[in-house]
């Protein structure tokens, strides 16, 4: 008994050692990181280890820094590694932690949790992503460190920092020799973006490097093959055959590959061989659907026509680095070469967020906007990403125009009627269109009951994003937000009015688009959503001008051609209300077996209800044609859903085959009752 009382004042001596030396290390270490910033040495250099590293591989990063004049004690020294060697595996919304290596302190308080529980936490002291910090021409030199939550370019405040840490280390016990080095080595993950430069931050002494050292990740071998061309093109116009292969995390493919590419059969050129993708040219004299084949892969379809109007392809939801919470490369100018090259994509937005942008980054998306758009070839659109309470796009007529300040704190933040007024009046004045997105997600939905108000110039509503469909709430679909898992038990579907149908319902006259919302520098990644946009040429003004009249539509990725009208009038249009027969044409050419079309309809007034008036099913094949007439009931609204039989498997987040489908913009009978 008395033995087990003298353990007892042992364990018990050793937490209090344990808890003072615990208070003490923090209390110094607060002192130390307030000491004033002193002059460097301007010619320290650093560079990275290894310099060049495959995608997505546990492996050492080191960053190695390099002081000729030496350096002295009491001296900071911090690194920041890229948001995309700080996501949580594949996802690009869930975030590792970088913690210290577990010390002596941090076993013993384990082993007195086990005495006085029963139960070994050993979560601390066994997880894989530490970082450390040594100094190879000092050994006696000892480092404190301290790790915090940072934005990489010390925008805005650290509270909007998703991915961003920090580390700084605080040099103890000896200085650096001249000449000498300090080594801090991440044990962490590759990113699984590949970029040609890859930024790590580096200051001394809160005194940053005039020129960050970088590092590349390499794309890896094909795993998929895409081919695309235009969706129509006059009889005997030449138009190119793009042939692109991706490795398994979306990079173009590093490794070479031979395909042959073929039309009903004949073989039109054999044995092409290239790395990553390759272009043909081709020429077509009749009118008709024709799809490619290459090598057993089938190109979405081309109509050959002499009225050519797209739809024309485009993601107009993507950010790159200079968001917060984005993955891709700041070096590298990653995302509209993404968008043209790899994606084949016609026309593309940056939409980075407003809150937090530094302004120097504003400038710049000007300047890529201006310097990547050719018209005819591809166009591009100056946006962003903003909100009051829920999340809202914004797309500019031209490449200039102000960061709008009425977004500034951004979306998700708090509705506000004196920010809404401002932006009214921002959008009047650059003549902005605007849309909403993943109106449905549970933390940044948006409410179509009456409790939140949109700006009165908003006609359109993102129905498919990387984050799950928002037609309607139903956390069984495939392409829910539970199941669409670009956040794997984070993002969820919020039952009530949040969704498409329950804006269309409350007479909301808003036109159908999806797009990715992808923060890895990848837009028009293959099943993360696109917008088809009816227009006579591929120019912004067209596009936008289509935009505004509603000749547009969304699919998951697929570049489905999709017909939809009544009475001779195109999806986006307004009947008068006064019809009493209504003639229905629908027209659907997949890029695989159709498996699924239904036309929905909804009646305004009491108790009204979402209804199919049309619906097939079964194997339908590959092209699909109706016409039939209905009687008019007065006010409504008609949109088409279209599913294929074989669904496109997705590696990020997670593995999943996840259904491919389009949704046409709407057509009214009578006006919509909210117009503004």
């Amino acid at each position: 008994m008395k033995k087990r009382r003298i353990a007892k004042y042992i364990l018990i001596g050793v937490a209090v050692l344990f808890i003072v030396g615990f208070l003490w290390q923090r209390i110094s270490r607060m002192e130390t990181f307030e000491k004033k910033a002193e002059e460097i040495n301007p010619n320290i250099t650093a560079l990275v280890e290894p310099a060049v590293m495959p995608a997505h591989v546990s492996a050492p990063i080191r960053v190695r820094i390099a002081f000729p004049d030496g350096l002295k004690r009491g001296s900071n020294i911090s690194t920041q590694l890229p948001n995309a060697a700080l996501t949580y595996d594949l996802s690009y919304s869930l975030t590792k932690t970088l913690q210290k290596p577990a010390s002596i302190v941090d076993v013993i308080g384990v082993a007195i949790g086990y005495i006085f529980t029963g139960r070994a936490d050993t979560r601390e002291i066994m997880l894989w992503d530490t970082v450390t910090v040594t100094s190879p021409d000092a050994p006696k030199a000892k480092f404190s460190l301290r790790i915090r939550r940072l934005q990489f370019d010390d925008v805005g405040k650290a509270a909007a920092e998703r991915h961003g840490q920090r580390v700084t280390a605080v040099l103890k016990g000896a200085d650096i020799p001249p000449g000498g080095e300090v080594v801090m080595t991440y044990s962490t993950t590759t990113p699984w973006v590949a970029s040609g430069a890859f930024p790590v931050r580096v200051d001394v002494n809160k005194v940053r490097m005039a020129q960050d050292p970088t590092f590349v990740v390499e794309a890896g071998s094909t795993a998929s093959r895409q081919v695309i061309v235009p969706s129509s093109v006059r009889p005997g116009e030449p138009f190119k055959v793009e042939i692109i292969s991706r490795d398994k995390y979306d990079n173009l493919s590093a490794s070479e590959d031979s395909v042959n590419l073929s039309l009903d059969g004949e073989v039109l050129d054999e044995m092409i061989l290239y790395t990553g993708r390759v272009e043909r040219v081709v020429t077509l004299d009749g009118p008709g659907i024709y799809r490619f084949d290459v090598s057993g892969t089938l190109s979405n379809p081309v109509r050959i026509t002499d009225t050519p109007n797209g739809p024309w392809w485009g993601d107009l939801h993507s950010h790159n680095a200079w968001s917060a919470d984005a993955l891709s490369s700041v070096a590298d100018p990653d995302h509209y070469t993404y968008a043209r090259d790899v994606s084949a994509l016609d026309y593309a937005a940056l939409t980075n967020h407003v809150f937090g942008l530094e302004a120097g980054y504003w400038q710049k998306t000007q300047d890529w906007c201006e310097s990547y758009n050719s018209p005819g070839e591809f166009v591009t659109i100056l946006g962003f990403e903003g909100g009051i309470g829920y999340h809202l796009d914004g797309y500019f007529p031209t490449c200039s125009g102000p960061a709008i300040e009425s977004q500034r704190y951004g979306a998700g933040r708090g509705m506000n009627e004196d920010k809404l007024t401002a932006l009214e009046e921002d959008i009047d004045r650059e003549q902005m269109i605007v849309a909403t997105h993943h109106t449905g997600i549970g933390w940044g939905g948006a409410n179509f009951d009456g409790s939140h108000r949109f700006p009165r110039q908003m006609r359109h509503i993102e129905i498919f994003s990387a984050h799950g469909q928002s037609e309607m709430y139903d956390p069984s679909d495939p392409l829910s937000y539970e199941n669409a898992g670009s956040t794997p038990g984070f993002s969820l579907s919020k039952r009530g009015a949040h969704y498409v149908r329950d804006a269309w319902a409350a007479g909301m006259k808003l036109f159908t688009l999806a797009a990715s919302d992808d923060h890895n520098g990848q837009p028009g990644k293959r099943a993360n959503g696109l917008t088809a946009i009816m227009a006579p040429e591929l120019t912004r003004d067209a596009l936008l001008q289509s935009m505004r009249d509603g000749a547009m539509y969304g699919t998951t990725g697929e570049r489905i051609l999709l017909d939809f009208s009544a009475n001779g009038q195109p999806m986006g249009s307004v009947l008068s209300e006064d019809v009493t027969e209504l003639d229905f044409r629908l027209e659907v050419h997949g890029t695989a077996g159709i498996s699924e079309i239904e036309v929905y309809r909804y009646v305004f007034g009491e108790d009204a209800e979402w209804e199919p008036v049309f619906h097939r099913s079964g194997d339908l094949g590959l092209d699909f044609e109706a016409e039939w007439t209905a009687p008019a009931v007065g006010h409504a609204i008609y949109y088409a859903r279209v599913e294929q039989a074989a669904p496109i498997r997705v590696t990020i987040p997670t593995l999943q085959d996840r259904p491919v489908r389009a949704w046409s913009s709407p057509i009214w009978v009578g006006e919509p009752e909210i117009d503004w």
